[in-house]
């Protein structure tokens, strides 16, 4: 008698588990097993490690996954060691990979990062930060140009900025000027050609003048020639200017040339 009763008290509590559960022929409550997996129709709550080959969701439905702390994704190889690691944290995004790559729609390299390099595939890389690119090493780049109406600077504050080129280097404003200033010497050297000049008009203001000397020959004093002078150069490269009638000399040639 008692053997029945608990054989009637377990099929009982059999059933009112299945119901609960709400099992089926097709599965257990949102839960469906279907052809290569499970289908999920609600929520899932996944308390420890979820092991699955592959996660869908509905054809036309977003998949969200959330965490209250952090979210990470790992690769292991076959021997169970760690190739590759995706964190989600509440401050950070970080990724630990041998190499990463972000690719557009049509698979085309945007960005590529490696130990070695960091290659940017897009066609315009734009910095829109206020404070401008800083760089601490080299930079290799075709073309260096600013955003429409903007200006373009290149500066170092402290050291030195050097330009290197196996052939030409170019330097084009289309619709404004170019400026070049330094505190000391500004330097144009060609090792085994020239330095060409080409403009309409060249200014350079600020020449010294050199005293002129005793007149051998008397002149005509004509007002039109008060503002033009000889431009004279020294042995060492040194230009200065001298009255436009005799010699390219001055009494105080070891001043103006010194």
């Amino acid at each position: 008698m008692a053997l029945m009763f608990m054989m009637i008290i377990n099929l009982a509590l059999t059933l009112w588990v299945l119901k609960v559960l709400d099992f089926n022929s097709d599965g257990m409550g949102q839960l469906r097993i279907v052809p290569g997996g499970l289908q999920l129709l609600g929520q899932a709550l996944v308390l420890d490690s979820l092991f699955a080959s592959s996660v869908k969701s509905r054809r036309g439905q977003p998949i969200t996954v959330e965490s209250s702390r952090n979210f990470s994704v790992s690769t292991r190889d076959s021997h169970g060691l760690l190739q590759s690691r995706l964190f989600l944290g509440h401050d950070r995004l970080e990724v630990n990979v041998a190499r990463l790559e972000v690719r557009d729609t049509r698979g085309a390299l945007l960005l590529g990062a490696g130990q070695d390099s960091v290659t940017v595939g897009a066609e315009t890389l734009t910095v829109t930060s206020p404070a401008g690119v800083n760089l601490q090493s080299a930079v290799q780049t075709p073309l260096v140009r600013a955003p429409p109406s903007k200006q373009l600077v290149l500066e170092s504050p402290t050291r030195s900025l050097e330009m290197h080129a196996s052939q030409n280097i170019a330097l084009e404003s289309r619709a404004g000027d170019i400026s070049a200033s330094c505190l000391t010497t500004f330097r144009l050297k060609s090792v085994a050609g020239a330095i060409r000049l080409d403009a309409p008009s060249i200014y350079m203001p600020k020449l010294k003048s050199a005293l002129p000397l005793p007149p051998s020959t008397p002149h005509s004093h004509d007002p039109h020639h008060q503002n033009i002078y000889q431009l004279c150069a020294c042995a060492n490269g040194k230009l200065f200017l001298a009255p436009p009638h005799g010699a390219c000399a001055a009494r105080e040639e070891s001043l103006i040339c010194r």
